[in-house]
């Protein structure tokens, strides 16, 4: 779990608020480690919550598998499917649902009731997690030091079979962690996002656009003619890889990065992404 902003968690507690939607920040992560809050004792408000839907956004809105979701704060898997709520560049939401660093926790499986993902021109989907930016809290920063908790995404649609887009770690060094997302390819969790539904809702057009440095809403896309595409995955074939880029996708499976490629030198203070939700930009039907 990330950092968060202590004053905002203790008002909660002792005012007896559990609606609070203050978000943690890069001023407040070495503070809020060192205390080892980890944010299991936070009552959700999740599930008072309902994703936006009419207008050409579509949020992953069921859950088929949150295997250590016990529905209190960020272990309330209902965070998944309520809708996106980006606090910007410097800052990330706590409208999130924390996966374990191994183990069945480590992993989500999520869908869109009854209809299926289709492939479309560019993005297809959007995944968001809860990085930011690290450093001075304006335009002047350099935007390449992000605090990330990489994710793996995988889809399919039978829920044995999985098709990824064959994510690498570029570093020179591989062995050594660092949080320019310029070498995090095809992973989930690298950039932030502005977008949030309910305070900054954003043009359809401007959601798809994930270059938040530029005015874009943010988070991780992931295009279905990618090349990369079906060059990863458990049970990924030939067959799959068409029928999916064709026809489209039922389930996504979102899993910490390092429970698959177990090389990747993350450390457990990046081990435990946390996860806002997902959407897609055309359905069927």
């Amino acid at each position: 779990m990330k950092v968060f902003q202590i004053s905002i968690i203790f008002t909660c507690f002792s005012l007896g608020f559990f609606n609070c939607d203050d978000s943690k920040n890069s001023s407040s992560a070495e503070s809020l480690l060192a205390l080892g809050l980890d944010g299991s004792g936070i009552i959700s408000s999740c599930d008072l919550r309902n994703p936006e839907t009419g207008r050409g956004i579509f949020v992953a809105d069921e859950i088929i598998s949150a295997p250590t979701s016990n529905g209190i704060g960020f272990k309330d898997s209902d965070c998944l499917v309520d809708g996106i709520r980006g606090q910007g560049k410097f800052n990330g939401s706590l409208d999130v649902y924390s996966l374990e660093d191994s183990g069945s926790g480590s992993a989500v499986v999520l869908r869109w009731s009854g209809v299926k993902v289709l492939p479309t021109s560019g993005i297809d989907f959007i995944v968001y997690e809860n990085p930011f930016f690290v450093g001075v809290q304006n335009n002047s920063n350099s935007f390449d030091n992000v605090f990330m908790e990489p994710l793996i995404v995988e889809v399919g649609n039978d829920l044995v079979n999985w098709c990824g887009w064959n994510p690498e770690y570029t570093n020179s060094d591989p062995n050594t962690f660092v949080g320019n997302p310029i070498y995090w390819q095809r992973f989930a969790g690298i950039t932030p996002f502005g977008y949030n539904q309910d305070t900054n809702p954003m043009t359809v057009s401007e959601v798809f656009d994930t270059d938040i440095v530029n005015g874009g809403g943010g988070g991780d896309g992931f295009d279905l003619a990618d090349s990369n595409f079906g060059n990863s995955g458990s049970g990924c074939d030939g067959t799959l890889k068409s029928e999916i880029q064709t026809n489209g996708f039922t389930y996504i499976k979102i899993s910490a990065a390092k429970t698959i490629l177990t090389s990747l030198p993350i450390d457990s203070a990046h081990a435990n992404p946390d996860i806002d939700g997902v959407i897609a930009k055309s359905i069927t039907p």
